[in-house]
């Protein structure tokens, strides 16, 4: 094999990320607050409008990631929420919104990503991921059953960086004890995942779920069940 290990993203390449105003909307209900959905999209707004104007900066021109500014924008947005729902058992309800976040009904499984991940496997490459996500990310694989197909992952809250960041890539090789013309990357963004992974001598296949990316650049597929035959070619 040319390469012994794959590289994945997860936002949009393993896990669909929703407007998430629907899935909130059937949280609250859950605890007795229901409310319309257009009051729910309000608030969502609202808590986004929140965290920018408190912090408006935890990823520096530099790509290096502020933790603890990360971490206060979750809150903020949660508490935001919360407050705006006025709900009744605060504390519960405030706490189901972090569950939220790393149980499967938020972020949803891509029906291609279990059959992939189980055939690469089974035809022994190794598998790694690099993704801009919280530290709570293989709770979050785990949830989806997934997380035992992954050597390792690389998350940029853990890291400190965000890709396209080197680091986040150069730290994947070291992990997979590999050179990079061994490891490929699999994701969904030209920026992030393809520059990020290239710059450091990592081959790259772009994700175009839903084929309407203005670009020339190939590797490119629609779906993860064609990546094996691209590492066949």
């Amino acid at each position: 094999m040319r390469y012994t290990t794959i590289l994945f993203d997860v936002g949009d390449t393993l896990l669909q990320v929703p407007h998430p105003a629907p899935v909130y909307q059937r949280l609250l209900a859950r605890h007795g607050c229901e409310l319309p959905l257009a009051r729910v999209e309000h608030i969502v707004a609202e808590a986004r409008r929140i965290q920018d104007e408190h912090v408006p900066c935890w990823i520096r021109e530099d790509l290096t990631l502020d933790r603890d500014a990360s971490a206060r924008r979750r809150a903020l947005h949660v508490d935001t929420i919360v407050e705006r729902a006025a709900v009744q058992d605060a504390t519960t309800v405030r706490q189901a919104f972090f569950d939220l976040y790393v149980n499967a009904e938020l972020f949803t499984l891509f029906p291609d990503v279990m059959e992939t991940l189980r055939q690469l496997r089974g035809d022994g490459y190794r598998l790694g991921i690099v993704s801009n996500w919280e530290p709570r990310l293989r709770l979050l694989c785990a949830a989806h059953g997934i997380d035992e197909y992954f050597d390792f992952a690389v998350i940029s809250e853990v890291e400190g960086y965000a890709k396209p960041h080197s680091w986040l890539y150069r730290r994947a090789l070291g992990l997979a004890n590999a050179p990079p013309e061994r490891v490929l990357h699999v994701g969904d963004k030209l920026r992030e995942d393809v520059e990020g992974a290239t710059q450091v001598g990592i081959s790259a296949v772009l994700l175009d779920r839903q084929g309407t990316m203005s670009t020339e650049y190939r590797p490119r597929i629609s779906t993860l069940t064609e990546l094996p035959g691209v590492l066949r070619r």
